[in-house]
């Protein structure tokens, strides 16, 4: 089966804290996988994933506390640039960044799309020097995804985690993709099902909901299979080919699964990088002669 992977984490391994390198790796994986390696090193996690039949892949920065702060835009942009298959998407942390200053810097080294963890790092979505990034991200055609539900991170308050706290940017911001990762686990996937079928921008991805369960959480899933895409959360979900083999187990008829594997994260990166093609150049060429 054709897989476009939209939730994918990378980096290197032995800078990641304490309790990230244990989510990282308690559960298990296959026998032959060096999993520190297997993350930290571009062409050994290419050759994994395509093994597992993953065409594209959407790789997530996060600079963060859980990361010591490493696994910025810079970091992720060079981890994809010699690959076919991996597709970047910076993070950007406003207790951390210069919001404007970190957007201009992920895109210069070409990050396609972002990724924002509002309660592992503490800041409210809506605050005011977020709402720059998320206005260019809508112009530029550059996708957004926010962390949603509960978080495995420690020392965090489980704050800014409910799917609702999203709805005032998808109706601010109506021409920007927001995915809302992990559909609201383990208690607001309702809501994250009412705000992907009432506004056209927003999407769910799969990350960490467990396949056989997803007829249960999402009770109207052929309606709402059209807004639903595949996110794995390696390398927390483990092992890959025991992820796979549970979809399979889970008996979606072929045209679901083939929306929720590739078809909705093919329309949403086709008219994404079709957009920033023209809109990105453009913007860069008139800021270097601004």
């Amino acid at each position: 089966m054709k897989i476009i992977d939209f939730h994918v984490h990378a980096g290197n391994f032995q800078l990641l804290r304490d309790d990230i390198q244990e989510l990282l790796t308690h559960r298990p994986f296959e026998p032959d996988v060096n999993i520190a390696e297997v993350f930290s090193q571009p062409e050994q996690m290419e050759a994994y994933l395509k093994n597992k039949g993953v065409f594209q892949g959407v790789v997530l920065a996060e600079c963060g506390p859980g990361t010591n702060y490493t696994i910025d835009s810079q970091m992720i942009a060079e981890f994809s640039k010699k690959s076919d298959v991996f597709i970047p998407f910076g993070s950007i942390n406003p207790n951390y960044h210069n919001t404007k200053s970190e957007f201009w810097k992920s895109l210069k080294l070409g990050i396609k799309g972002f990724k924002f963890y509002p309660a592992d790092h503490n800041f409210n979505a809506l605050r005011e020097d977020m709402q720059f990034v998320y206005k260019m991200c809508e112009a530029l055609g550059l996708p957004v995804m926010f962390h949603t539900g509960l978080t495995a991170q420690k020392n965090t308050e489980q704050k800014f985690i409910n799917p609702l706290d999203f709805q005032p940017l998808a109706e601010k911001y109506p021409e920007l993709i927001l995915i809302l990762a992990h559909g609201g686990k383990p208690y607001w996937y309702q809501e994250a099902s009412t705000l992907a079928l009432t506004f056209p921008n927003v999407y769910i991805d799969t990350a960490l909901i467990d396949p056989l369960s997803l007829k249960e959480v999402f009770p109207l899933l052929e309606e709402l299979s059209h807004k639903i895409i595949f996110g794995s959360d390696w390398p927390v979900v483990g092992s890959y080919s025991a992820l796979i083999k549970k979809y399979k187990e889970a008996n979606l008829s072929e045209e679901i699964a083939s929306r929720i594997f590739y078809k909705n994260a093919q329309k949403i990166l086709d008219k994404a990088l079709a957009k920033q093609e023209y809109s990105v150049s453009q913007v860069l060429i008139e800021a270097a002669h601004a």
